[in-house]
């Protein structure tokens, strides 16, 4: 099948105008009022359970029930937190982080934890910026 010169330019355009609206939904897109919204919302009830379970822990740190909720609300808060719209990237990876930190104190085998931040923290050293602390 010959394209004349009028299609090849039609079918590289149409290429580019796909992978740009790609890379835009991917990369680029902001979230709508409404998805800010909810993820707001989202974000504070995760970090509302956290703090409670954290609180709960502190109290009585030898309470294998009061370890267990506090290491599931913190690794649900620190993934919320590392994928949350409603935060901006310089705060949600370094949030995370220190969240995933605090989990792997109380057990250095939560997959969630071990996994997502191993990532973030190769990420950073790619990037060559210091891991925060």
């Amino acid at each position: 099948m010959r394209y004349n010169g009028f299609m090849k330019r039609l079918l590289i355009l149409l290429g580019l105008l796909i992978s740009t609206a790609a890379f835009s939904q991917q990369f680029g897109a902001q979230p709508s009022p409404a998805e800010m919204a909810k993820a707001t919302a989202e974000l504070k009830k995760f970090e509302r359970d956290y703090k409670t379970a954290k609180a709960a822990y502190t109290k009585a740190p030898k309470n294998p029930k009061a370890r267990d909720k506090f290491e599931e609300a913190a690794t649900k808060y620190g993934h919320a937190s590392m994928e949350s719209p409603a935060l901006p990237a310089k705060v949600k990876y370094r949030q995370a982080l220190r969240i995933y930190r605090e989990v792997l104190k109380i057990n250095p085998n939560n997959p969630v934890a071990k996994k997502e931040s191993d990532m973030m923290i190769a990420i950073y050293k790619q990037m060559g910026r210091p891991i925060p602390k």
